[in-house]
């Protein structure tokens, strides 16, 4: 009897309505990222982020063991210069870079980039077999990737201090406790259950939720008062579009509402008034030290 060869490594893309599904699969190596995957990954993430079709982004791993492991040891040890390489790599960083929403999937073990790629995720939804590793301080490397800063936005310093400096994994219960995930399911049950979440924030306005992550991301990075400054520039960017109308006459009407995809210059315009508030901010500060 022939035996059929494992699939070829690749990154799977599939849409359910609103909502892109990108697949990890390499499960023979605990969905590892070898070869070109990190760079197709990193590639459907824009091409999703640039369709005004796509409301939310949902990331997983093939089959119910293995969110992903990280990069293929192997090829690592062949070509040690891959595992440091920022453009090699960016595909783990993406999610909070983009106007759309990333909810990870993590139905199994997220590992060492498999755990900086669902922690760059806006949100994590866990099977109860997952496990979370950064295994940085075990190995000898100093945990990067947002780990040692966007970690902490997400869970206290002590959870962080602990994860990072025992490089020990933590499972979903314990993720869920600590608020890493927002949820944990069965395994075979965790991606519909990211795709419903996903779906849930595609009924919202996309404009407004663009809005929110340029929000939520510039206070992360810059604090509360310039968050707190940047928000009517927000909020005006979004009153030159049909959301807000649509919202408060479906509300009158008792009915869903129907926001349209947002405009394709949408984010360049979120993105420039973040852009612009800060450098008035960079120059009032330099104005008060003067």
């Amino acid at each position: 009897m022939t035996i059929a060869p494992a699939p070829a490594p690749a990154i799977r893309s599939s849409d359910r309505g609103p909502v892109r599904v990108l697949t990890i699969a390499n499960e023979p190596k605990r969905n590892a990222f070898s070869g070109d995957m990190a760079s197709r990954l990193h590639r459907l993430l824009m091409e999703a982020d640039a369709d005004p079709a796509v409301r939310c982004i949902v990331i997983t791993g093939d089959g119910t063991t293995s969110f992903s492991s990280g990069h293929d040891l192997q090829e690592v040890l062949d070509n040690p210069e891959t595992a440091g390489d920022a453009r090699a790599n960016a595909a783990f960083t993406t999610p909070p870079l983009l106007g759309t929403p990333v909810i990870g999937a993590v139905n199994g073990n997220a590992y060492a980039a498999g755990f900086i790629l669902a922690l760059n995720c806006d949100l994590r939804v866990a099977g109860a077999n997952a496990r979370f590793c950064a295994v940085g301080a075990r190995i000898g490397l100093v945990p990067v990737g947002g780990q040692l800063s966007r970690l902490l936005g997400v869970v206290t310093y002590p959870v962080a201090f602990k994860l990072l400096a025992t490089a020990q994994p933590i499972d979903a219960q314990e993720a869920l406790a600590c608020q890493f995930v927002t949820t944990v399911h069965e395994p075979e049950d965790t991606v519909d259950e990211a795709i419903g979440l996903g779906q849930k924030i595609a009924e919202a306005s996309p404009a407004v939720v663009r809005a929110i992550k340029a929000g939520l991301r510039t206070t992360m990075s810059h604090g509360l008062d310039a968050g707190l400054g940047l928000e009517p520039r927000l909020a005006a960017v979004i009153r030159e579009l049909p959301d807000g109308n649509e919202g408060v006459a479906s509300f009158l009407e008792r009915r869903e509402p129907v926001y349209p995809d947002p405009p394709a210059d949408l984010q360049a315009r979120l993105d420039k008034a973040v852009a612009s508030h800060l450098t008035e901010l960079g120059e009032a500060a330099n104005h008060a030290r003067r």
